[in-house]
């Protein structure tokens, strides 16, 4: 980065954010790295688009923290990709307090009032009937009242500047609009934000937003009431009512975000934490423990070796069974801490880095384990025990309906069922990664891993005021089943985002996390095994060629692998193929000596920053 950019900080950002973000940023060795890898003593950010990632170094720079930051970077984000994000999304986040040693999670997925389907017929062919209630801003609002440093207004003005002056019209963007051109051009703002004189933007136009910037604005001068009453409030909800949705004003402004406590366990002599349900961190994590019954580093790079390519595959696999029981804690009980134990990860080495690829997996009682906690998360206060009931007549008549994974979600950790690849396959949400994540850390030792979404590339494809509108709703398939008696009065569907950090002698040593539907746990422990296991340079571990295994004996590979690994898996009784189509993208942090070096994945345009 150049000096000018170096030295602009918040008070100069405005100006040169433009400016900054096409400086080319070099390594230590000064060979071009396109942005994807920036090194700093000081504090750092990784995120999907280099002008977000310069809104998250201004915060930091301008005497700002890492929540200042995040916020920031999720703000800005959701204006320059919007197909993955915005206001109208919701997400969720993980910090870490380095002054008192604690961490704090926070869900705000986008979540609807159970209570308001009552006879209401969901319709999956009709995208706005299974949209929810924005949770982004009230969010990373939250977030931001209590830990943030920096006047709000101030964490805000990098995100209206680029909606109100806009930004060229970049490779993905233009492939997301020009791929789904008709559907989005049924949406008459949609046009009016898309469109110039009668043709749709294409590449290097002008892309601007003067109604998000107003949306905006009003958030950064009156808070959440700024979005969640007043005029952008009655244009969501007309809009989802156009829509035949049922949600009212009265809902937005009941949304509250939940403090948890994280998931937690160990991995390589590191702390872990995670994203507790019913978000993806189960996968993430039991993925880890069972990873860690064998010697990865061992063996070899799973690219060259075999054995290395059965341990991560079968380790992996067996990881998807923990998110197939996985649902809302106010409404079903989840053994979480059970299922991302090292004692149940044991129960798995008959099939574990084996040489063998069995043909399918049931699932297994996690219960028996879920009062085990290593005595290292313990000061942490992380997940609890199970918790949560299961309603009166079980959980059929709530059962969601949206995804082939429905009865899935429905089936408790340790029942018999055992889902099928038609049913859980990895090809269900991993049609490209229509989510985003942002990586930060500050001089102070703080992070945060921050996983923010529409869900569907362009959510519901329908606006309000400028923003997509998610489709993360969850609804259930017999609306006149629904109890009298609820269990809680909302419901947040099961996703796989999963923001994450590791630990090491009470210090970050990672932050990361990733988009990609059902590829995210996947993705994320790789990027961790070839950085900690191998210790590999951040980026050199998100270059790493992955695997994308399956609940049947198919696994996706991408291009890199040595013909003789993949003869030696076929052997073991694994199908290798390449990817169907999509990819999930890795942003990650990592502490080498006395510097943060931040990486971007390069399967995407993202870029790093840090100083």
């Amino acid at each position: 980065m150049s000096t000018a950019c170096r030295r602009s900080g918040v008070s100069l950002l405005l100006p040169f954010l433009f400016a900054c973000a096409a400086t080319p940023r070099l390594d230590e060795t000064s060979a071009p790295d396109l942005g994807k890898r920036a090194v700093g003593r000081h504090g750092a950010v990784t995120s999907a688009h280099p002008l977000a990632s310069d809104a998250g170094l201004a915060m930091l720079q301008g005497g700002g923290n890492a929540i200042d930051a995040a916020v920031a970077t999720a703000f800005a984000i959701g204006v320059v990709e919007p197909e993955m994000s915005g206001v109208g999304g919701g997400g969720a986040m993980l910090a870490w307090h380095q002054s008192t040693g604690t961490a704090d999670y926070l869900d705000f997925y986008s979540s609807q009032p159970v209570e308001r389907w009552r006879g209401v017929r969901a319709d999956s062919t009709v995208p706005l009937r299974i949209a929810a209630v924005p949770g982004n801003v009230a969010g990373l609002l939250a977030a931001h009242e209590r830990f943030g440093r920096l006047p709000r207004a101030q964490v805000l003005a990098p995100a209206i500047l680029l909606a109100e002056r806009g930004f060229p019209l970049y490779p993905v963007l233009a492939e997301f609009i020009t791929r789904d051109t008709a559907r989005l051009g049924r949406d008459s703002i949609a046009r009016r934000t898309y469109w110039r004189n009668g043709r749709v933007l294409e590449l290097g136009d002008t892309l601007r937003n003067a109604a998000l910037a107003e949306v905006l604005r009003q958030i950064a001068a009156d808070g959440r009431d700024g979005f969640y009453k007043g005029a952008t409030a009655r244009a969501l909800v007309a809009r989802l009512a156009a829509g035949g949705h049922p949600a009212t004003l009265e809902d937005l402004t009941a949304y509250e975000p939940q403090w948890k406590r994280p998931l937690c366990t160990t991995y390589r002599g590191r702390v872990v934490l995670s994203a507790p349900p019913p978000m993806g961190g189960l996968q993430f994590l039991n993925s880890l423990e069972l990873l860690e019954t064998g010697d990865l580093a061992a063996l070899g790079l799973p690219t060259r070796s075999g054995e290395a390519f059965d341990l991560l595959a079968s380790s992996m696999r067996v990881g998807i069974l923990a998110h197939a029981g996985n649902d809302d804690p106010r409404w079903v009980t989840i053994p979480a801490r059970g299922l991302v134990s090292s004692g149940f990860a044991a129960q798995w080495r008959d099939v574990v880095g084996r040489a063998r690829a069995v043909d399918s997996l049931a699932a297994r009682d996690a219960r028996p384990f879920d009062g085990e906690l290593p005595a290292a998360c313990q000061a942490l206060s992380p997940f609890p025990t199970a918790v949560g009931v299961v309603p009166a007549g079980g959980m059929a008549a709530l059962a969601p309906a949206t995804t082939r994974r429905a009865r899935h979600e429905q089936a408790g950790p340790g029942r018999d069922a055992a889902p099928s690849l038609e049913d859980f396959a990895i090809h269900d949400s991993a049609s490209g990664g229509e989510t985003t994540h942002i990586s930060v850390v500050d001089r102070e030792g703080n992070a945060v891993s921050v996983t923010v979404t529409n869900s569907s590339a362009f959510g519901a494809r329908a606006m309000a005021a400028g923003f997509w509108i998610n489709d993360s709703g969850w609804w259930p398939r017999n609306a006149s089943a629904i109890p009298a008696t609820l269990p809680a009065q909302w419901r947040t569907r099961t996703t796989t985002i999963a923001p994450s950090m590791l630990l090491k002698d009470g210090r970050v040593d990672v932050v990361v996390g990733s988009p990609g539907g059902g590829r995210i746990a996947f993705a994320m422990a790789q990027a961790v095994a070839y950085s900690v296991d191998f210790d590999l340079d951040p980026l050199e571990a998100l270059r790493m060629p992955r695997i994308y295994p399956a609940l049947s004996r198919r696994v996706e590979v991408e291009s890199g692998f040595e013909g003789e690994v993949l003869a030696r898996a076929r052997s073991m009784g694994y199908l290798p193929v390449p990817p169907a189509f999509g990819y999930a993208r890795v942003y990650l942090i990592a502490r080498r000596g006395g510097q943060w070096v931040a990486a971007a994945d390069p399967r995407h345009d993202g870029q790093a920053r840090a100083y």
